[in-house]
This record gives C-alpha cells, structure tokens and sequence, in this order.
C-alpha cells in the first residue's frame, strides 16, 4: 500500500540498478520495481499494508547522493536508483546480525523453517555465522489462544502484525510495548492473546515474516514450496472471502487469505482455522440404526420411507454450492416435501419489500458490495452478532468507524460493536422505536421527517452524503426488516443485508410450519448451532434420514445415515451477499464411497419416484 499520493496519474521514467522502468507517479519505488519484475530486499513492506520502512532492508542509493527507504519514496522522473551495491548489502549484513543477536533463531527447531523471510534474507545477504554474542531473552511462548501462538523470541518489530490489526481487521488489539530493545509485541494493555480482544482472525498470522506469530494448526505440516494450492471461496457466510488452501501429501496444511483487494488478505476464524479443527469423526459408511450397512442398502431402506411418507420435512446446509442445493430443492418438491433453507424465508420477505418501496420511488436500496461500507460516512448496525457471523462485515464497520464514520448500532442484547459506536441503542429504547415509527411510515406508503419523525442521533448517521445500513442474521422478524428498510428509503442510504445464509443464491424454500412422518436433513458438514434447527426438525418426525461428513448430534438421533463430501471435495458456485457468482473449487479428492452429494440425493429421487 503506497504512502504517496495517487493524484497524478501520468507516467515517469527511472533507472533502477540501470534497468528503465516505467511507473505512474506517485507509486513507490518498491512497487515500481515489483511491477518490473525487481526483487528488493524488504521485511516490514506487505502489499495489504501501509509502508513504515521500519526494517531498513529497502534501502536504496538515489542519484548517486541520497539514501532512502525503498517502500516509502515515490518515484520521480529521471530518478537514478541502485539497491544492489555491496555498500548497501553490508548495511542489511549488520542489521540482519544484530536482528539474530537478540532473538531466538535456531531455524532448525522453528516451524516456520523453509517459510521464514528473515531466514531467506539471511541466506540472500550470504550470512553463515553471526559475528556478535547471542542475547537470549527467554520469553515464555503465550498459548492462550487456540489457534495462535505468540513466540515473541522470534520477533523482529516490523509491525505487520500491528499493522494488520488496525489497517485490515480494524481491531486494534496488537501493539507495540516498552521501547528500545525491550520493545514487544503487545495484546491489549499487556493481557495474554487469548483474555485480550483478539477475533483470532489470523491475519496477523499470515502477515508476520517469522516463526513469532504459528498456528499449532499447521505447525511442522510442510514448507509452503512442498504444497500445492488451490484458490476458492470460504462459504462459512455470504461475504465469500477469497482463500488459499495449501495441501501436502493428501492434507490441508493451512488456510490463507488471497492477497490484495479490500479485505487485505483477511480471513475469519472459521474460514482460516474451524475449516481445520473440525475433530468430529468423518461418515464414511452409511448406517441404519447405527448399524453399517452398504450404500445400496440404505438408499433403498431411506428411498422407502420417503415414498411412503404422507408428509416430509427437509432442510438442507445453506454452505452446500447452488448446483446441490437445486439437486435437492428439485428432489423434494417431486416428493412433495416442505424444504427449510437457513437465510431463504428472509431473503423473500426483503425481496418483497423491496419491491413496494421500488413502487413508491425508493429504488436501488440494495448496496452493490459488502465492501461499501468502507466508504460509507453514516453506518447504522441492526444486530451486531456480525461480529460473529460474519467477521470480515464486521472488520469493513470497524475500520470505516476508526476512519471517521459516524456509527449508531441497535441491538437487543450484548452490543459487540460498542467500542466503535458513536451511539449503542436498544431494542425497544425511545430512540430505536421513533427510528422504528418513522421508518415504519415510510415503508407503509406515508412519509416521515427525518428531524421529526426520528431521534437526532440516527438522522445525523444517515444524513451523510454515503450511509448505509446493515443487518445482521438475527433481524428475521417481518416488521423490524419493514422498519429498518423505512429508515433506508426514509434517508436515501444503502441496505447490506447478512442473513443467516452462507450461499444466497434463489432458491424456492418456503420453510417449514408442523412436524412430519419423515425428515430429510441434509447437513452436510455444518456443526454446532448451525445444526439446531435440524435437530428441532428431525425431533418432530416419525423418521429421521441424515445425510452428513461427519458424526454430530445430529446423526445420532438419525435412523438412517447416509455420507456426504466435506467441503475440501465439492465443486460448484455459490452466490454472495453482493449477488455475485463465485467458483468453490475441489481442493482434494473425496475419500468416502461417493464423489459428489448429489449422487445420492438423485438416487433418491429415481428410487422415492
């Protein structure tokens, strides 16, 4: 992320080790010599990240008279650069020394051995030895955090870790404490990562250039040259976050975000770490009361009792691709089945909504991208468990409130947004019921003023010239999305809405009213909460019928089990919260006795018909 200004456009000349480069005005060098294919030294720059120039590892000679750092110069015509002297490179030796003195480098011991960029720039700078006495400091690594562990003996206070907190996630949970060379790494006030208030999000993780920041996740799993990789899409929620999932001898080593774009490489907990941790038993063999039995055999027992059924109930995960969830949205309406899918019975009564305040002149509500609400200058949250459930919306408030955004949230228990609000509401408080009244108005057909009609809290959020309102997946209740879309149309702001739904896409799923001789539940690999409702379902029917990757509370209840692909092994689309199609591609082959969910419920189908 350049420090310079991008006004000018036009493009400028320059020399760099005697290789002309073109480069727009107002790039930095290093990122004119990126785009020209040149490699200079660098420890502290990141491409998501702002330039500090912290590590010295950039620096270069310009025209012969000047020394500056690489990543926070801009480029000028005619500039004559050279980084590649061997006066330069002994500047980098004796930081890079000194950097080794003082820590615990023994890469031989280190997970990150092979992967280390201090290590590799050890080796670039021809160092084999360290000339100064080591000064080992000996602090304790913190494993507070489940899936990351701090070893501040291998830090080299570059700040990409603090700068990915602030800059991407918007938390600013990390920094740096003490100063000179007692300077650390810091959670907080000084607490342990994991009392702090860390999302375990990772991306200080990713960003760090040694083995000070692991995952116990990935530790010792193999060195990122020894992998392949696969790009896809997470579909833990609807922000369909890009990821890199790194493989080796037929398993996932670790989950990164790609770099670049809005999100800053950003992953969530669950994308880049749950994906992972998943300890459940896998379904491999299909049972029938918690016997095993053969495919055939199963398909024939659960396609019997589907034919059978005067009433079935279905519901399928929301994280299954669009080509699944029609597979089996097409096998339930021939058999006449009511089909539940989390987020859809939402999704049609905005879409209804929309539609009316379309008729009455309020169009264009919908934002055209999640990302929209960095740019936002008034941001209203109704219901900020996005926090939870959809981190990386979550991260673009956070980072939009610290830039200046003026921010109210709304919600009816704990306020997770509280730290970055202007204006912490309640549910039912005096201004959140005039918000309620107004915007109620508005969406009935009638207007309102935005001075009378709502409290002034609210009015000078959304008066700005960009704002926008967000709702979380908790706002299910017809008249609260009437309100809160009254009070988009009332003040002309854009509507981001996160439903319970990780793939969006249109599908008819009318829900579910009375309990059912037999249940079909496909759940896929959800786990935890995401399975409650399957649970509430299979509990009220006669017969239960699972179809899932791994073992849950789910299946035990179930009486037939059949095995489903996890979600490394899929292939498809999804639809984003922006509407977009995205690809989730197959990063490893299926290891059960089908290669695709679809197999069995179109087996289903042929046999129940």
């Amino acid at each position: 992320m350049s420090n310079a200004t991008n006004a000018d456009v036009d493009s400028v000349t320059l020399t760099i080790d005697g290789q002309e480069v073109q480069a727009a005005a107002g790039e930095t060098i290093l990122e004119a010599a990126d785009r020209a294919g040149i490699d200079i030294p660098t420890l502290c720059a990141h491409a998501d990240l702002a330039n500090v120039g912290a590590c010295r590892m950039c620096l270069v000679d310009i025209d012969g008279e000047r020394r500056e750092t690489a990543c926070t110069t801009a480029v000028d015509e005619g500039m004559a650069v050279d980084f590649d002297s061997e006066e330069l490179w002994e500047k980098r030796r004796s930081i890079l020394e000194l950097q080794f003195t003082e820590e615990n480098h023994y890469c031989m011991y280190c997970e990150m051995e092979g992967d280390c960029e201090l290590e590799d720039m050890f080796n670039r700078a021809g160092l084999d030895k360290d000339r100064f006495p080591l000064e080992y400091k000996d602090i304790e690594p913190d494993t507070s955090n489940e899936y990351i562990t701090m070893d501040l003996d291998r830090c080299i206070s570059c700040g990409r870790c603090v700068r990915t907190c602030e800059e991407v996630v918007g938390n600013d949970t990390l920094n740096f404490g003490n100063r000179g060379k007692d300077t650390t790494i810091i959670a907080d006030s000084g607490v342990p990562l994991g009392e702090s208030s860390c999302t375990s999000c990772g991306g200080c993780v990713q960003a760090c250039p040694t083995g000070s920041l692991y995952s116990p996740l990935s530790a010792y799993k193999g060195r990122e040259r020894d992998c392949e990789v696969e790009t896809t899409t997470c579909s833990e929620c609807s922000v369909g976050c890009e990821m890199e999932v790194y493989t080796n001898s037929g398993r996932i080593v670790k989950i990164e975000g790609v770099k670049g774009g809005a999100d800053g490489s950003q992953l969530c907990e669950m994308g880049r770490f749950e994906l992972l941790d998943d300890r459940r038993d896998r379904i491999t063999e299909p049972e029938i009361d918690g016997e095993t039995v053969d495919l055939d055999t199963a398909i024939e027992t659960a396609s019997a009792e589907l034919a059978d059924a005067n009433s079935i109930n279905a519901v399928a995960s929301d994280r299954l691709p669009t080509e699944t969830l029609d597979a089996f949205a097409d096998a339930m309406d021939d058999l006449d089945a009511d089909l539940e899918i989390p987020g859809a019975a939402r999704r049609a009564t905005e879409a209804t909504i929309r539609e009316e305040l379309a008729a009455d002149g309020h169009e264009d509500l919908p934002a055209d991208s999640v990302e929209d609400i960095l740019e936002a200058e008034g941001i209203v949250v109704y219901d900020t468990s996005i926090v939870d459930t959809h981190p990386v919306a979550a991260s673009y408030v956070r980072r939009a409130a610290t830039d200046g955004a003026e921010l109210v949230t709304v919600d009816g228990d704990e306020d997770r947004l509280k730290r970055f609000s202007d204006e912490s509401l309640t549910v039912g408080s005096p201004l959140a019921q005039a918000t309620a009244e107004a915007a109620g108005a508005v969406a009935d057909g009638g207007s309102a003023s935005p001075v009378a009609g709502v409290a002034e809290a609210a009015t000078r959020t959304l008066d700005a010239e960009d704002s926008v309102v967000v709702l979380g997946p908790e706002i299910e209740d017809t008249e609260a999305l009437v309100d809160a879309y009254g009070l988009a149309a009332m003040t002309e702001s854009e509507v981001v809405s996160l439903d319970r739904g990780a793939n969006r896409a249109d599908f008819t799923a009318d829900g579910i009213d009375e309990a059912s001789e037999v249940a079909y539940l496909l759940a896929a690999a959800d786990r935890g909460e995401d399975l409650d409702r399957a649970i509430e379902v299979a509990r009220g029917a006669d017969t239960v019928i699972v179809q899932a990757t791994r073992e849950s509370a789910l299946t035990q209840i179930a009486d037939v089990v059949l095995p489903a692909v996890d979600w490394f092994e899929r292939e498809g689309t999804i639809v984003d919260a922006d509407n977009e199609e995205r690809a989730v591609e197959q990063v490893l082959d299926p290891r059960g006795e089908i290669d695709d969910d679809r197999e069995i419920i179109a087996e289903l189908q042929e046999v129940a018909a």
